[in-house]
């Protein structure tokens, strides 16, 4: 009779289950929950992120999490057992800590929406199973309390024949009530449906419910293991009607669900799984062979057409935290505060800004930034000048007299095993005995006439490459104190500052210098920055190398180079950025960044120096190429692991990039103020070394004409009409003038006008008479 009972409900629930696409569909789906397939690849993270949204100032956000599985008796908001910590990371890097976001507080949303929507359950629970058992209940019964409070969770037990009244779940009822039962049975089916019916009349505390759910924790047992006849008297009766429930009765307000904890091996088709299981999910429910409280919270909302997450954290940035479109991470780790141990941890990737149109918390206006950078940049100058004019000068000047200006002690004086002459070379006045002198080379000085000849010995050229140290104490800012890099490092800053002003001005703007066809997320500024930077270094560079000109034509030619210069290092930035684009290798694109910087400084270097004194030696293309590779660097650095406000710091950026390629060039850059004349049309032509001539007369001036008085008579020259003096050439501040003092002065063919000074620059030509004559600088 038990045997054809149960085929009987077998064949009524299979029939059901076939119409019934409600519960297929429900058992289809599963499989795209996302939680589930969270808990199947067996994750660390107990919970997900649902959401994260941003205030528009960006100072404070919110961030929604899913609970994934059993995080134990833990409430996340209860600061009294519970410990949070915040971490961000960049690239598995630990973030800086000062800008961290707070979190401020933790909201139970999940609790506030049940209650809003006023949803209750009811947990019927089996006090004749084994207490480990009844303590497993015990503790979700705990976990469920974090999303049902106080007025929206209730309990009762299952002892024997009875079923006890329904109570509020509180701390005293589990404390006190889940212990075990002294009876070994319960009318189950009896005790459900009694439990049902009070739910659905809508009575007591189910009166004015929007929706109503129970879970059951027994164990399935129904029949008697030694007599296997059913343990309720009217065992068959309330079977029939626990299978005869509809979904017109209770799938619009009540759902059931039954966790079992019978622990013996499950038989394919018992009929008490059978019938709980119909019952369960003819009701909107579930059947759980295993009880999982995260999965049956989500099946119970979803059958209630509700979905929320169930925690709210709230954050607070630190004013001036930057984000420029790298994945931070951030990560939530919750502790046991007793034990210390990790109880859960969420964590979310946030993406925001653009790292050329960062967001920065509570940041300065473009304009406060555009002034701090221009006082950075003046400072540096300043310190750079201050430096290099003034403290380096003086500690070479104070080697300088430690060890080549020394005391005159008397005949057979010797200096590094060399003799000592015994009179000055330049005066010829004898040495007397505590006289200083200076050794620097082997023509010995007074130190007097050392210092009145210019600060060095007067064979200082071919003939002595030793017999110089140049140090003027009397005017400190006398330009020949400083190192020849001095004036090319101040001119790398100030290009590098205009460069980067006029960037930051761009960059705050969304346009793009590359066409809207191709617009994409990898479309970066960086071709503007070659822009810039090619333009305004390339200018500086030139303005070192290249003579001005008549009639201020090299003013022309210094702009056509940095333009040149700024268009091929934006192309070189643009190709490769299209590249990145066209090919998708933005996840490859460190493998192509360093060819636009590496060609940009080679582009600018080349633009700057060609058709100059500088030669193009190996040395200055491999400077050049380290250069980009280090500018790349160092950008990355800048970019991705200061968590500062970027926009002052990039300037720093352009000024290693342009200092580094200035002082490449300078290397190769000739640094000899040696000026020569070199004559053609006498018998033979001759070199004359007008820096000598400079030297030796302290009102730098050189004659020429037919005067026996000239510095320079032409004396060869006897057809010409050649005035007793001529023209003249004098230095002024180092640099050299021609003036014609009478007409017959003539540059590539035309007149110069009498006494106008007309700037020589290397290679420049002028004639006199029969004669020409070319200004050459030249270190030998």
């Amino acid at each position: 009779m038990k045997t054809m009972y149960r085929l009987l409900l077998m064949a009524m629930a299979a029939l059901c289950f076939t119409a019934c696409d409600k519960v297929a569909q429900k058992v289809g789906d599963a499989a795209d929950y996302d939680f589930l397939s969270d808990i199947l690849e067996n994750k660390q993270e107990a919970m997900k992120v649902d959401e994260v949204t941003f205030a528009p100032d960006y100072k404070t956000f919110t961030m929604t999490t899913d609970i994934l599985r059993d995080i134990g008796p833990y409430e996340l908001g209860d600061s009294t057992k519970v410990r949070p910590e915040v971490v961000e990371t960049l690239d598995g890097i630990r973030w800086a800590r000062f800008s961290t976001p707070r979190l401020v507080k933790i909201e139970n949303i999940e609790a506030e929406r049940i209650k809003e929507n006023d949803i209750r359950m009811l947990v019927l629970v089996d006090l004749t199973l084994p207490q480990p058992d009844i303590d497993r209940i015990r503790s979700y019964v705990k976990e469920m309390k974090r999303s049902f409070n106080y007025d929206n969770l209730f309990v009762a037990f299952m002892d024997g024949e009875d079923v006890s009244n329904t109570m509020r779940v509180t701390d005293y009822v589990i404390e006190h009530h889940f212990n075990k039962s002294k009876k070994d049975f319960v009318y189950l089916y009896r005790s459900i449906l009694q439990k049902k019916n009070e739910m659905i009349s809508g009575e007591g505390f189910w009166e004015n419910a929007n929706r109503l759910i129970m879970i059951t924790f027994s164990d399935e047992k129904v029949y008697n293991d030694e007599t296997d006849q059913p343990i309720d008297p009217n065992h068959y009766l309330y079977e029939e009607q626990m299978a005869q429930q509809s979904l017109t009765d209770t799938a619009i307000s009540y759902s059931a669900f039954y966790a079992s904890l019978n622990h013996q091996q499950n038989v394919d088709g018992d009929n008490e799984e059978n019938v709980l299981w119909y019952f369960c999910n003819n009701s909107g429910g579930s059947f759980m062979r295993s009880f999982n409280w995260a999965n049956c919270k989500s099946t119970m909302l979803n059958t209630a057409h509700l979905t929320f997450p169930d925690n709210e954290f709230y954050f607070e940035n630190p004013d001036f935290k930057v984000y420029r479109g790298d994945h931070k991470r951030l990560t939530v780790n919750f502790y046991d505060i007793q034990t210390d141990s990790l109880i859960t941890s969420v964590s979310t990737e946030v993406v925001l800004g653009e790292i050329f149109k960062p967001i920065i918390v509570n940041g300065h206006p473009l304009l406060f930034v555009i002034l701090q950078g221009l006082f950075l940049g003046g400072i540096l100058i300043l310190l750079i000048y201050f430096i290099l004019q003034f403290i380096v000068p003086f500690i070479k000047y104070r080697i300088f007299l430690h060890k080549y200006v020394v005391q005159y002690t008397g005949k057979h004086m010797c200096f590094d095993n060399n003799p000592v002459e015994e009179s000055c070379y330049l005066c010829k006045a004898p040495f007397e005995e505590g006289d200083d002198i200076v050794v620097k080379c082997h023509h010995t000085m007074h130190k007097t006439c050392w210092d009145e000849n210019n600060y060095h010995c007067p064979e200082y050229s071919d003939r002595c490459k030793h017999g110089s140290h140049y140090y003027n104490g009397e005017n400190l800012f006398d330009p020949h104190n400083a190192p020849f890099y001095l004036k090319w490092i101040l001119v790398a800053i100030v290009s590098a500052t205009l460069a980067w002003l006029c960037f930051s001005i761009y960059a705050n703007h969304d346009t793009l210098l590359i066409p809207t066809l191709f617009a994409h997320d990898s479309v970066t500024q960086m071709p503007a920055f070659g822009l810039f930077i090619g333009l305004f270094l390339t200018a500086g560079i030139s303005a070192l190398t290249i003579r001005p000109g008549k009639d201020g034509y090299a003013i022309g030619y210094i702009l056509l180079r940095a333009c040149l210069a700024a268009i091929g290092c934006y192309i070189s930035f643009m190709i490769v950025n299209l590249f990145i684009i066209l090919f998708d290798m933005n996840k490859y694109a460190f493998l192509l960044n360093w060819i636009p910087w590496t060609a940009s400084g080679f582009i600018i270097a080349f633009c700057s120096t060609y058709a100059t004194r500088i030669v193009h030696s190996k040395l200055m293309i491999l400077l050049s190429v380290l250069l980009g590779f280090l500018s790349m660097y160092a950008w990355t650095l800048f970019f991705r692991y200061l968590e500062l406000d970027y926009r002052v710091l990039l300037l720093f950026s352009f000024i290693i990039f342009c200092v580094g390629l200035s002082a490449c060039i300078a290397t190769v850059a000739p640094r000899s103020e040696r000026f020569f004349l070199k004559i053609q049309g006498a018998s033979k032509g001759m070199d004359i070394a007008l820096y000598k001539w400079f030297r030796n007369n302290p009102e730098r001036i050189v004659t020429i004409g037919k005067s026996v008085d000239c510095s320079l008579q032409l004396s060869w020259d006897i057809q010409s009409n050649v005035a007793p003096i001529q023209a003249k050439i004098i230095l002024r501040k180092k640099l050299p003038y021609l003036i014609a003092l009478e007409p017959g002065v003539y540059i590539y063919g035309k007149p110069v006008e009498v006494n106008k000074k007309i700037r020589l620059y290397h290679g420049k030509t002028f004639t006199i008479g029969q004669t020409t004559f070319t200004y050459i600088e030249k270190d030998r």
